[in-house]
């Protein structure tokens, strides 16, 4: 049984004891699934029989078997029992991790390995980093490009365990673990010490100034080596005097540039007075932070070991720590001002900008106050930077009350509502200033000198944008029907062209809307007044619409070239009215308007040509005078019909040929109703004057000459007989059949009227002229 079980760990290969230590610490799953038995037990005894038969293969070939075994030890353990990871015994363990691990041990190209729990995805294996920042990371790290194998994973692998922020615990890692043991170490020469000392106090200063940065606070690196040592004894020992003055440059490096922030943050054309606010606040604890760690011991003990060595680098590092503190009173006072700014600024973010100028004088009157109070920030380019950032303010709450997609969406009413209330906001904050001036320089002695073309050029550039967008807007309601998020009905256009128009009227809405969607595409910049892009992109949308326009004013053209009558034409420029706000439509439309008044001139020349036959045709059943008359009101009705069409067009200009021919129309009325009234002059003339007496005679008698029958009792005297007449009762209304007679009346010439007049006694009925005495 021994010499079986000896054959068998012979033809398993030999493992290091390193191996066998580590292996045996697994889980007991990993155990089973790696290493075969090393004890003989009673259960595997039967397995090795078969091997008796052929002992010689085993001893010839023990390399090949050694090949073929090798590939059945798994790597993975060892990186399983080297991850220390927060809630990794809780986490599913699945293929996908094994397969990603298995690669790593057998590519040598892939460097790094991480291992993280990700908060949504659970247990996660990278090659590489992860690209979201992780609270807790397990990294392994490939030293050499070969494969992992269970021999040379101590020297080939590199492994740890990072918490937190990366630079945080890097930080922590070199100043709680490593430099400890380096600076307090005595076997190294000292040549190399030294040298090594020098470069690390380097990095460990610009680690620590990045990782409080990153929270925007300044803190000083204070090396460690020299603080448990008298200054007397260290100031004999140059190399470390270099170290220690190395440090005191870096700390002046930092105070001066603490000290300079301000010219930084002056740069920054998005920030408002809230900002600045903050800012100063920051200033605050920073310096004070710094003056705090000025006194610390550890300075203190470093500045006595230098004033010893004499150092050339401890008077800059004093006067710049002097400074300080008077930039911490400086910073302090000037945050004391500017707090008054405050809560007035909070305000306004919660305001539409056509309500922000009611409250624009105050902020104006309180930067005054900053201005002739403040003992620190009252120069010309603080001031100037701060109104700076106050229209930088009112353009971002402009922004905020601007919606590009409902622009975009055909929202055209509101969003140019939304527009005209953010340029009169920008207007009224330059008004404010500009009376705030005038009154400044009337009740101050000192003269205001701030730069007012760079205060408002921000703002200015945003009115521009504001207009742009307004175009945009009219656009889409004169091509494309947008009103407030509907299109309007599409027009229906008569006649043989009807048709032909509309396809050409859809065809424009869609070259259109094509150009329009060119111009959404960079939405993101349109409101950002330091773009320059969007001007290349709004002038290639113009030359679109101006190729519209043109293809607008050939659909006009075109639709007029079957304009008949003065109706037509009248509803085909109520049609094209939306778009005669264009100035380069609006000159068709005008040429339009021209010929919808000549041929409104046609008509009146027509009429006149009429007037001014002497004898116009008349029917046979009608008389010389009323007929007469009659004929000259068709004439005034047909030309009253066509200027109450014109006179109902609210949308027609006003051109000087349509003014000279309503004129023309109102000469004519005139000298129709002086026709009328002169054709009445000369029928009266023609009557007897006791023809009224005559109307008591009655047209119809009863017949003397046969019982129950009507007979004519026509006026024997009169040249012209009246047409058959006939008269009913003594108070009854005369009816005449076949004429038109005239009344004199209070008002002139009676209008004539027809009536139905139904007998009785089963009589015929007749159309009749009345008229009632």
């Amino acid at each position: 049984m021994s010499s079986k079980a000896e054959k068998k760990q012979k033809g398993s290969g030999r493992g290091s004891s390193r191996k066998r230590i580590a292996q045996a610490a697994l889980a007991s799953q990993a155990l089973e699934a790696t290493l075969p038995a090393s004890e003989p037990v009673p259960e595997p005894e039967p397995e090795p029989e078969p091997l008796k038969e052929e002992p010689e293969p085993v001893l010839e070939e023990p390399a090949v078997q050694k090949e073929l075994q090798e590939p059945e030890v798994d790597v993975k353990p060892f990186f399983l029992s080297r991850a220390v990871l927060t809630g990794l015994a809780d986490a599913k363990w699945t293929e996908e991790h094994n397969a990603i691990l298995e690669h790593f041990a057998q590519d040598p190209s892939e460097p790094i390995l991480t291992i993280f729990i990700d908060p949504y995805l659970g247990l996660k294996l990278d090659l590489g980093m992860p690209i979201q920042t992780q609270n807790q990371i397990v990294y392994f790290i490939r030293q050499a490009p070969v494969p992992i194998t269970p021999e040379n994973f101590e020297a080939t692998v590199q492994f740890g365990t990072v918490r937190g922020s990366y630079i945080p615990a890097l930080l922590r890692l070199l100043s709680g673990v490593f430099a400890p043991q380096i600076f307090t170490n005595t076997t190294w020469p000292e040549s190399i010490r030294n040298h090594f000392a020098s470069h690390l106090h380097r990095f460990l200063a610009c680690l620590t100034d990045t990782r409080y940065k990153l929270e925007g606070h300044t803190v000083l690196y204070i090396p460690a080596e020299a603080l448990n040592m008298k200054p007397e004894v260290v100031f004999k020992d140059k190399e470390l005097v270099q170290r220690l003055e190395t440090s005191m440059i870096h700390w002046t490096r930092q105070i001066k540039e603490v000290l300079s922030a301000q010219e930084t943050v002056d740069t920054g054309e998005n920030l408002g007075p809230l900002e600045e606010i903050e800012f100063w606040r920051n200033r605050c604890m920073d310096l004070s932070g710094i003056s705090t760690q000025l006194v610390k011991e550890g300075v203190k003990h470093i500045e006595s070991i230098l004033r010893l060595a004499k150092s050339s680098y401890l008077a800059p590092f004093i006067k710049l720590a002097q400074q300080i503190q008077d930039g911490s009173c400086q910073a302090q006072s000037n945050l004391t001002f500017l707090s008054i700014l405050k809560e007035p600024y909070q305000e306004l973010a919660f305001m539409r900008p056509k309500d922000i100028s009611s409250k624009l004088p105050r902020l104006i009157s309180l930067i005054r106050i900053i201005w002739v109070n403040s003992p620190h920030y009252n120069t010309r380019e603080r001031l100037t930077s701060l109104f700076r950032k106050m229209s930088n303010e009112i353009i971002r709450l402009c922004c905020h009350a601007i919606s590009l997609d409902r622009i975009f969406e055909g929202y055209v009413t509101s969003s140019k509502e939304d527009l005209q209330g953010c340029i009169s906001c920008c207007h009224a904050w330059k008004d404010h200033y500009l009376r705030a001036v005038q009154m400044h320089t009337q009740f101050s002695s000192r003269g205001w000198v701030l730069d007012q073309t760079s205060i408002f050029a921000q703002v200015d550039a945003f009115v521009q944008r504001c207009k742009d967008l307004i175009e945009v807007c009219d656009c889409q309601y004169h091509f494309a029907r947008w009103e407030d998020g509907k299109q309007g009905p599409l027009p229906c256009f008569f006649g043989a062209q009807g048709p032909q128009i509309t396809r050409n009227l859809l065809e424009i809405e869609d070259i259109f809307h094509k150009n329009l969607h060119m111009l959404r595409a960079v939405r993101g910049g349109i409101l950002d007044v330091k773009n320059t892009s969007w001007h290349e992109d709004y002038n290639r949308f113009r030359a679109g619409v101006k190729d519209l326009e043109v293809m607008t004013q050939n659909l006009i053209t075109s639709a007029f070239e079957l304009v008949r009558d003065v109706e037509h034409g009248v509803l085909l420029l109520d049609t094209f009215y939306r778009l005669a706000t264009r100035e380069t439509i609006r000159r068709t439309y005008d040429k339009k308007a021209v010929d919808l008044y000549m041929l409104f001139n046609s008509e009146l020349a027509l009429v006149n040509r009429e007037l001014i036959k002497k004898w116009p045709y008349l029917e046979p059943y009608k008389a010389h005078y009323s007929g007469q008359a009659h004929w000259v009101r068709i004439l005034r009705r047909r030309i009253d019909r066509v200027m109450n069409c014109l006179s109902s067009a609210h949308f027609l200009p006003h051109i000087g040929t349509g003014e000279e021919s309503v004129h023309t129309y109102q000469q004519m009325v005139q000298a129709i109703d002086e026709l009328v009234r002169k054709t009445f002059q000369d029928w009266t003339s023609t009557l007897d004057k006791d023809c009224i007496r005559r109307l008591d005679t009655p047209l119809l008698r009863i017949s003397q000459e046969k019982a129950g029958m009507l007979d004519v009792n026509f006026d024997k005297y009169k040249t012209q007989p009246h047409p058959f007449s006939l008269y009913l009762t003594p108070s009854s209304a005369y009816i005449v059949f076949g004429a038109i007679l005239f009344l004199n009346s209070p008002n002139g010439v009676t209008p004539i009227s027809w009536f139905p007049l139904h007998f009785s006694n089963n009589l015929l009925c007749y159309n009749m002229f009345t008229i009632t005495s």
